[in-house]
């Protein structure tokens, strides 16, 4: 994999948990396309077929990768999208009750917070850490519960959360479980057929190693009726053009978002198959093993304190002593040519993220680094 990624043999690069590196695959895939568009100008019946078949293919190729059917999937820019998408597509009354986790991203506690202040919906946040999301959700359960928002891999720690056990707490209350997956898909295996949970959100830039811009929206088919499309256009409706009527798509593509990037589609359709070629459950557990070696190692370096993720994950985080600033830290380590990014907090964490591309030596070098850090050296 590290031949053809030219970003991790330039640097060490420990941070797909922002943006994963671009494989060439995808590159050329992108260029193709935009060649193209500027030669062919876009349009005409070829254009058209192109612009299907590439929405067609990253639809496919997104559900292989999440083990679901594409005809549950919505394509979108983002997790944020997608988590926009479900919030504005359910009913709500003041004073109904969403319940989420003590450590998410603002990618789902933003669009939580424009929920309250303009539905006047209640956020329930509950400790979701150290394996206690499961009875914290349930002891939070109420009358009053429309919805569980939550991550499927806190995006501070790695820690994968018992999500089948969530989505059985809360269905088994009527209540729909929405899992921001930005950190689950590609970092681990995933497969939304057996987590069950109703909603699952991911983006394209991370782990899958697409594009910025890309990103889908997992409706499970019984919650379709569920959930209204919190806009129309051209994408959401299953008629030609110019048809008298309007008619929704059968399938989650009715919550597709208008005008994609081709060209982003174009690579990430070739970044998925080529996650999917190098086995993406193979890579998992190979970068699963790496981050728990890296974490022991950081163990032995006097004042760092490593965050117990309580199972496999591909990540590392430690809380550094106080008197080091994490942003000092991430600078001072990319100067040395080590790419990783600190996550804020009560601790603030350095958060190393470790990918399949990745090695031992790697990991290693940053230890030795970070050891460099805190004594000034």
């Amino acid at each position: 994999m590290r031949a053809e990624l030219p970003s991790v043999t330039a640097r060490i690069y420990l941070n797909t948990g922002t943006f994963g590196p671009v494989p060439r695959v995808t590159w050329d895939a992108m260029r193709r396309h935009l060649d193209w568009a500027v030669t062919s100008g876009r349009i005409g019946s070829a254009g058209l077929d192109h612009w299907h078949e590439l929405e067609a293919e990253a639809r496919s190729q997104l559900a292989v990768v999440l083990g679901c059917r594409s005809e549950e999937l919505a394509l979108n820019h983002s997790t944020t999208d997608g988590v926009n998408t479900v919030l504005a597509g359910l009913s709500w009354r003041a004073g109904d009750e969403v319940i989420t986790g003590s450590v998410e991203h603002p990618g789902l506690t933003e669009p939580l917070a424009h929920l309250a202040q303009t539905r006047g919906v209640v956020v329930r946040t509950v400790d979701t850490t150290g394996g206690r999301a499961v009875a914290s959700v349930t002891a939070a359960l109420n009358d009053r519960t429309r919805l569980v928002a939550c991550s499927h891999v806190l995006w501070s720690t790695g820690e994968v959360l018992d999500l089948p056990g969530i989505v059985a707490a809360a269905n088994g209350r009527g209540v729909p479980v929405l899992a921001d997956g930005a950190q689950g898909a590609g970092a681990i295996a995933v497969d939304l057929t057996a987590l069950g949970c109703d909603f699952y959100t991911v983006s394209g830039q991370k782990w899958l190693c697409g594009p910025s811009g890309t990103g889908a929206l997992h409706v499970r088919s019984d919650r379709l009726d569920h959930l209204m499309p919190p806009w129309r256009g051209y994408v959401t409706n299953d008629r030609s053009p110019g048809a008298p009527g309007t008619e929704l798509w059968p399938g989650a593509r009715r919550f597709d978002v208008g005008a994609i990037s081709l060209v982003a589609l174009a690579g990430l359709a070739a970044s998925l198959r080529w996650r999917i070629e190098h086995g993406i459950a193979a890579g998992a557990d190979y970068a699963a093993a790496l981050a728990e070696g890296l974490r022991d190692r950081l163990a032995g370096v006097p004042g760092l304190e490593v965050a117990d993720p309580g199972g496999p994950t591909p990540f590392a985080a430690v809380a550094l002593p106080p008197p080091v600033d994490p942003d000092t830290a991430v600078r001072r380590l990319e100067s040395d040519g080590i790419l990783i990014r600190w996550v804020p907090g009560r601790p603030l964490l350095l958060r190393a993220s470790v990918g399949p591309w990745n090695t031992d030596q790697e990991c290693a070098r940053l230890v030795r680094a970070l050891g460099g850090v805190l004594t000034g050296g």
